[in-house]
């Protein structure tokens, strides 16, 4: 058997369903499981995005224990034996008096196995607030995989007129979730490059959604795709039943100045209007970042050739190492995927063996891969999440870290200050300007050679 500690920090298919029902303002999810199984996202979601005025203490009651998110059935093993059907229909009705726009109904995957029918409960259960259940979540599928399913499922609930008329210049955006790191900034960040465009967004799907918005997505003209792990069967699902084409699958996420350029061309080219915002808004960030870069290479602290790492999902790791390579001159000697694309994957292994021969590239590495990679090859710079920032954090000389994925909840941020679209770019180069200013000056300080090289 193997070591159970031995496999990858992700969140599981479960994990990913709560955060789809999470997503909507109204909604409410129910698990039918262990009480153990709940604590955490309860918590995560909570705090990620709170619904309710600090100091409210009413959700010490049945179900909730003492959170105000996700009430469980506490499943025993009584209830393995002869069902969870009561349980589940006495949470329904208990749900219902909070009056919510929408109730999910999220199976552990141990009730999945023995075989309660969440679809004949709820219709049993006779409640009038609107439910979707879902029967097959559980530990063995992906976050990636648990959120587009729940996401088509709730779709296919919550839209209304499936045959009504599109609004002209309307998107939805798909393909990002309220556990994502630092999602607000970036889904406003899209929607004001967007609304420079004239492109007025209908719904940012699933990311905090008011049930009015979700309920108007069948009259997008069109849908982006932020992530194609996090997006692309929600994209085809909704072209094939609400006939709403999709772009930016074929593209690389809009992480970095070419990158965000395509990405927005490509709205602009959809809805044949003029592409000059864009190119004023990659000419305002390149020159703020040629001035900031500029003055660093000046100072003795020049970026080029700068080992990093960086771990994420494949969306996020192709164009951001991309950026970083080309654009800003580091040297990229450890690439982590988390969450595998297929398009966004395969363009990465390609760009690797034509032009990065010695860089390892990993799969989603569990803790002994990174601690055995960190051992031959320990960057000057990490861009990741929490797991990988702790486990360098056990090495003599931990490189400097910039959090670019989650998990990571460590950091609060107030201000407009996204990692996608334009104004990303400004984020991430000046993160990296002042880390690697950082490290001169921590390693000057413990009068040690600095492993960042002068100019």
């Amino acid at each position: 058997m193997n070591n159970s500690s031995n496999t990858p920090h992700r969140p599981d298919s479960l994990t990913g369903a709560i955060a789809a029902f999470e997503g909507i303002q109204e909604a409410c999810t129910i698990l039918n499981g262990p009480i153990g199984c709940k604590f955490y996202t309860a918590y995560m979601a909570s705090m990620l995005v709170s619904r309710h005025k600090t100091g409210e203490t009413d959700f010490f009651e049945e179900f909730y224990f003492g959170q105000p998110r996700i009430p469980c059935t506490y499943i025993d093993e009584q209830d393995f034996v002869y069902g969870s059907e009561l349980k589940v229909a006495q949470a329904l009705k208990y749900v219902e008096l909070k009056k919510p726009g929408l109730i999910g109904v999220i199976n552990h995957s141990g009730i999945s196995i023995i075989g309660d029918n969440l679809t004949q409960i709820i219709h049993d259960a006779n409640i009038k607030t609107p439910a979707v259940a879902i029967d097959s979540a559980g530990f063995t599928g992906t976050y990636a995989a648990g959120f587009q399913n729940a996401v088509i499922k709730i779709l296919g609930c919550v839209i209304n007129n499936k045959n009504g008329q599109k609004m002209p210049r309307t998107v939805n955006i798909i393909g990002s979730t309220i556990f994502h790191y630092n999602w607000e900034n970036d889904i406003a960040e899209i929607k004001r490059t967007l609304d420079l465009l004239g492109v007025k967004t209908i719904s940012a799907i699933c990311t905090f959604e008011s049930m009015s918005n979700m309920q108007k997505v069948g009259q997008a003209e069109l849908n982006l795709v932020l992530n194609e792990e996090y997006g692309n069967k929600i994209a085809t699902y909704l072209e094939k039943e609400y006939g709403i084409p999709y772009i930016c699958l074929n593209l690389q996420a809009p992480y970095g100045l070419s990158a965000s350029e395509k990405w927005f061309s490509a709205v602009a080219d959809f809805f044949g209007l003029s592409s000059k915002v864009i190119t004023v808004e990659y000419g305002r960030v390149r020159q703020k970042c040629r001035n900031a870069l500029l003055s660093v290479s000046s100072s003795a602290n020049d970026l080029r050739g700068t080992p990093f790492a960086i771990f994420g999902d494949s969306s996020q790791v192709y164009a951001l190492m991309t950026f970083f390579y080309e654009y800003l001159g580091l040297l990229p000697v450890v690439l982590g995927v988390k969450e595998v694309g297929a398009e966004n994957f395969e363009c990465l292994k390609n760009y690797v063996a034509q032009n990065l021969p010695n860089t390892a590239l990993l799969v989603n590495p569990d803790q002994y891969e990174l601690i055995d990679c960190f051992n031959q090859t320990m960057p000057y710079l990490l861009f990741g999440s929490s797991i990988e920032k702790n486990i360098s954090l056990t090495f003599q000389k931990p490189p400097q870290f910039i959090p670019i994925t989650f998990p990571y909840y460590e950091k609060t941020i107030l201000t407009h200050r996204p990692i996608v679209g334009f104004n990303g770019v400004l984020t991430i180069v000046e993160d990296i300007i002042n880390a690697i200013a950082y490290a001169k000056h921590r390693f000057e300080d413990e009068d040690k050679s600095c492993p960042i090289k002068d100019a």
